[in-house]
């Protein structure tokens, strides 16, 4: 009677894993190396200096968090699951391999067979010259190491959109490689996560003590960014010193600016929050309030009202740009009569109801919006559509006009024009 095979064990299992994993590495090189030479160069590299560049590889990207940060788990679970896709689909073309190689395969296959030269010497084997040689002429890799990054580098700023929320905290990513520890070989693609809590101080506004925010982001390779304005870009005297100040907000304005820009992630629209103070265009309103732009990626979309106390910026509020607090507020409401309510009731306060075609495509509406200075509006919907999370639930084309009591009368193009 034939005896029952028995089970692998799960050291036999490991093995013929690690065998698999290395067999299928040493492949890869192979055919790289061989691509980018033109000819058959990795055969010269006997079997024992090839089981010594399996040792010495780059090994593939791990995400971790950065020494003494707390990264909920949730959010390292669902940015590595992230990472790992990013990385087996993005693809970067390398004109001497006369191919594409996946990011994971790059930062395995590819930088090891760029650093390769390195650790080649003259005498290490019989063929070592001329493998040497073929290597530094035909798999030189700076300039793809540096296309790589700048990519990687977007898709970082993209987490950071996803993830961060000044209410929260904010994520920033980096990446390094270095070498392995524990006695091992070779070299480690390492990113870490980093999380920033912002800073919380208390001010008196009001006749009242509030607490603050920090206002800052962070980016990608460099970590904490924190904007400031100088007195004197905001018409006031400072006598001898002009040195910059902080700027702080309080957390209804972030209720104000989600509420509003409520078509885009917060952290896209908390991001821009940032950019517009750290490049700040300064106005006043009717009551000559100090009040910034912001802008989304560089078009304008309403303003924040604030104040200098204590030498210290604070954000009071957020409008949009259609709000009566505003100069184009105003003129809308003085050329069409619509009031405080009237724009709520048409929603026209809030941004997801330009993120739809129908008013920038309708003659009427689109005349209306632009005489009143509105015209970024249109502008936003054909720059931003596709980061849009909210479309209006109802045709505010239609509804405009039944308010206004145009009845879709049509408007020639030379009226409008």
């Amino acid at each position: 009677m034939a005896q029952r095979k028995k089970k692998p064990s799960g050291h036999q299992l490991e093995a013929i894993a690690k065998a698999h994993q290395k067999n299928e590495f040493l492949r890869k090189l192979k055919h790289f190396i061989n691509n980018c030479c033109g000819k058959d160069i990795f055969s010269l590299i006997p079997p024992i200096h090839q089981n010594a560049i399996y040792l010495m590889r780059c090994h593939s990207l791990a995400l971790v968090p950065a020494a003494g940060d707390k990264v909920p788990i949730q959010l390292l679970t669902f940015q590595k699951r992230v990472l790992s896709d990013f990385l087996k689909k993005e693809r970067l073309e390398i004109k001497q391999y006369r191919d594409t190689l996946s990011f994971d395969d790059f930062l395995t296959v590819g930088l090891t067979a760029f650093y390769l030269p390195e650790r080649i010497k003259e005498g290490n084997f019989p063929n070592a010259s001329e493998v040497r040689s073929a290597l530094l002429e035909h798999c030189h890799g700076e300039d793809y190491i540096r296309e790589f990054l700048q990519r990687l580098q977007v898709f970082f700023e993209t987490l950071i959109w996803v993830a961060s929320d000044l209410r929260d905290f904010l994520i920033w990513l980096n990446y390094e490689i270095k070498p392995t520890q524990n006695g091992k070989l070779g070299l480690n693609n390492i990113a870490e996560i980093h999380i920033v809590i912002p800073e919380t101080i208390r001010i008196k506004t009001d006749g009242k003590i509030r607490p603050a925010l920090r206002l800052c982001w962070a980016n990608s390779f460099t970590g904490i960014l924190l904007p400031f304005l100088k007195p004197s870009l905001l018409g006031i005297d400072g006598g001898k010193s002009d040195d910059p100040m902080p700027v702080y907000f309080q957390s209804h304005v972030l209720r104000r600016l989600l509420e509003r820009i409520d078509s885009i992630r917060p952290g896209i629209a908390q991001f821009n929050m940032y950019a517009s103070f750290n490049e700040p265009k300064v106005y006043f309103d009717s009551y000559h309030n100090l009040m910034i732009e912001y802008r989304i990626f560089e078009t304008k979309a309403g303003y924040f009202r604030i104040d200098v106390i204590d030498g210290k910026v604070l954000v009071r509020t957020f409008l949009f740009i259609t709000q009566s607090g505003t100069p184009e507020g105003q003129l809308l409401a003085k050329n069409t009569g619509l009031q405080k309510l009237d724009t709520s009731y048409l929603a026209i306060d809030k941004l997801s109801s330009f993120m739809s075609s129908d008013i920038g495509s309708n003659i009427q509406l689109r005349k209306i919006f632009q005489e009143a200075g509105c015209q970024c509006l249109f502008e936003l919907y054909e720059k931003i559509d596709v980061l849009t999370t909210k479309h209006p639930s109802q045709s505010t084309c239609c509804l405009m006009l039944d308010y206004l009591g145009y009845n879709n009368v049509p408007v020639s193009e030379e009226e409008f024009v």
